[in-house]
């Protein structure tokens, strides 16, 4: 008996052997087994009909939503799945008051869903574009009634599908976004009206992702409809679905604010309670909802604008608003209507994520499959638990072939080289004072010696490799949710920025040298120095005096000029090192600057400095050809005040970049 279980053995180890992938030759195949914290799914698992049976839904959401949410610190989630036009399973997890160990009730509690409320403005601008009412690509002030949007770009307007598909050119800006006090918040049409941020690039060259952008398409549903857009909401949207616990209202009914989840900040490894932001942008991010609600509006979608007895949209205007209308790139994923587009194991699904303050949600819609979920966790720990949970699902119920990364080819390093520099992400103020406070971190990306790119940021470098020309994924083969970098070609064969393939609504632009932060801090330092040295011309000339020393300078233009250029010298050391520290970290002034109406006069005094600095030194400039021609100085005297002039125009040069003027108010 001993011979044919031997022979047996041997049978099976050359079958490993055959069948398994090399680990050698054309690539390294990346193993599908999920990050930690996530459920391991075999093969023999898998359901064949995709999330359809309750109970096998709910095995697989309490094997991966425990472990997740005790991993990335979250009090409480709420999910649901739908399938089919069903839902399959709403559960909640962990709590929604920890002070008061309340559990997470997915049928009654509600949770802030962040951005995913710009599907239903978007939603709501469909509606009045299939009634004939909104033309997607006319100009916006068509239909804009006590206002206009700057014709910055001439002949080339904002269009509502801009607006739809964050190609409007807008920049960032969270200015007077947010309100301390929901009872003094200001109307979204005052908002727009006064708020309007800087066109930084043509309409439809390029997705910046903004909230202004869609608060101002509300404000076009308001002078369309006739109606405030909270009358419209509810009327069209929320009453036809049944959607009973939903609300855009900052100030909620008392019978939803008693079920809110509490949100949590987690520090020092303990979640205390957080106050979410109060958002003037509601249209943009201000929406309260349960799990069940959401599921109504996920399974309209899913089933082209029905839901039971309701319908939302005609099956081809929602065809319409899931279809790609812009892409960055070809090669990675493009914006729809409103959604946007993800692949993973070469599903596509149609998605949007919502973020506040405290809450992180993740609306994921698989039209083809009819499947969908919702998902939100009540801290910054959200974050975790959505993409855990993204990744978990897809290779659950729809996986996918391993994919097979190539060998790192050290002699490619070279080559690689054209990617390197300095990457920020598209999505921060460029012309206002905000821009100094809120600039992203830049990205380094350098090859490395190895064949590989290195991208580091806040959290670390991260190789790639190269799977494509200008695409790279993760050397060490996980699959983050964002997907591979793909790196855009300019016309003049530059690379001008890069992005992730599942996130179209953001770019990373290169950053030239002379914007990176090093190069301005050691511009401010070198400058700084020569103007403090000012400060030797009254000793140098105390010193003369008390021994009898005659002044070499001729007397008046010379002693004027000085004065003038030592003066603007030295408000400009005050202000660059003493000043602008200060007032970008008070917190007080600065939330009165960002949530207010009213400017704090410190603010205001404090950036007018430089404009006087500014009048100053263009007046001690004017001196320099003269100090030459009538030798006001001995020749290292006059290098020194030609230094001098130089570090004003430098320092000067480094406020501007930052908008640090009063204007930029």
């Amino acid at each position: 008996m001993k011979f044919p279980v031997l022979l047996l053995c041997i049978a099976l180890s050359l079958l490993v052997i055959f069948v398994s992938p090399p680990a050698w030759g054309a690539g390294i195949p990346v193993s599908e087994s999920p990050p930690e914290g996530q459920a391991r799914v075999f093969a023999d698992a898998i359901p064949p009909h995709g999330p359809s049976d309750p109970a096998e839904v709910e095995a697989f959401l309490d094997e991966i939503m425990p472990a997740a949410i005790a991993r990335y610190n979250v009090p409480g989630a709420t999910v649901v799945v739908v399938k089919d036009g069903r839902v399959v399973v709403a559960k909640g997890y962990g709590y929604r008051n920890l002070a008061n160990r309340t559990m997470v009730n997915a049928d009654t509690t509600t949770f802030r869903i962040g951005s995913i409320s710009k599907l239903f403005t978007w939603t709501s601008v469909m509606q009045l574009a299939e009634e004939g009412k909104i033309d997607l690509d006319a100009d916006v002030n068509t239909y804009l009634h006590d206002m206009k949007i700057p014709d910055t770009y001439a002949g080339q307007p904002v269009t509502m599908r801009h607006l739809m598909t964050h190609t409007a050119g807008f920049e960032d800006s969270s200015l007077h976004m947010t309100g301390v006090d929901p009872e003094d918040l200001i109307s979204i049409r005052t908002y727009c009206k006064e708020n309007i941020p800087a066109r930084v690039n043509p309409p439809g060259k390029v997705s910046r992702y903004s909230n202004y952008g869609t608060t101002l398409a509300a404000v076009v549903v308001e002078d369309v409809s006739g109606m405030s857009f909270e009358q419209y909401l509810q009327s069209r949207i929320l009453t036809p679905l049944a959607m009973e616990n939903t609300s855009i209202r900052e100030k909620l009914p008392p019978h939803l604010a008693a079920k809110l989840t509490q949100g949590y900040s987690f520090a020092n490894s303990e979640n205390k309670p957080t106050d979410d932001f109060i958002l003037v942008i509601g249209p943009a991010g201000s929406i309260t909802s349960t799990a069940p609600d959401m599921a109504k509006f996920m399974i309209a979608h899913l089933q082209n604008g029905t839901y039971s007895n309701a319908t939302i949209l005609a099956p081809k205007t929602a065809e319409l608003m899931h279809a790609r209308s812009f892409a960055n790139d070809p090669r990675i994923t493009g914006m729809c209507l409103g959604f946007y587009e993800q692949y993973y194991n070469g599903r596509r699904a149609i998605v949007h994520g919502g973020d506040t303050d405290t809450f992180h949600s993740l609306l994921f819609l698989l039209p083809e499959e009819q499947t969908g979920f919702f998902v939100s966790g009540s801290s910054a720990g959200g974050r975790g638990v959505r993409n855990a949970l993204f990744t978990a699902f897809m290779d659950h119920y729809y996986p996918g072939k391993p994919h097979v990364l190539p060998l790192p080819d050290p002699s490619a390093s070279a080559r690689l080289q054209q990617f390197d520099g300095s990457y920020m992400s598209n999505r921060h103020n460029y012309a206002r004072f905000e821009r100094y406070f809120s600039l992203p971190d830049p990205l380094e990306v350098t090859a490395s010696p190895h064949g590989t790119l290195i991208i580091s940021g806040s959290s670390g470098p991260v190789a790639y490799a190269e799977v494509g020309p200008g695409v790279f994924s993760p050397a060490d083969g996980t699959r983050p949710a964002d997907g591979d970098v793909v790196f855009h070609t300019a016309a003049d064969g530059s690379h001008d920025f890069f992005m992730y393939r599942n996130n179209p609504a953001m770019v990373y632009d290169r950053v030239p040298w002379y914007a990176m932060t090093s190069f301005g801090d050691g511009l401010t330092t070198v400058a700084g120095l020569v103007l403090a040295s000012v400060l030797l011309w009254p000793l140098l000339a105390l010193f003369r005096r008390m021994n009898r020393i005659p002044d070499p300078s001729v007397p008046n233009p010379a002693g004027i000029a000085r004065w003038i250029a030592g003066l603007a010298g030295l408000m400009l050391l005050v202000f660059v090192f003493v000043l602008v520290p200060w007032i970008s970290s008070d917190v007080k002034i600065l939330t009165m600057y960002m949530t207010t109406q009213a400017v704090p006069a410190a603010l205001t005094a404090v950036l007018t400095l430089p404009v006087i600095a500014l009048v100053l030194s263009l007046a001690a400039a004017l001196f320099v050809i003269p100090a030459w021609k009538s030798a006001y100085w001995t020749l290292p005297h006059r290098l020194h005040y030609t230094a001098v002039i130089v570090a004003l125009i430098a320092m000067l040069w480094w406020v501007n970049q930052n908008n640090l003027w009063v204007f930029c108010l």
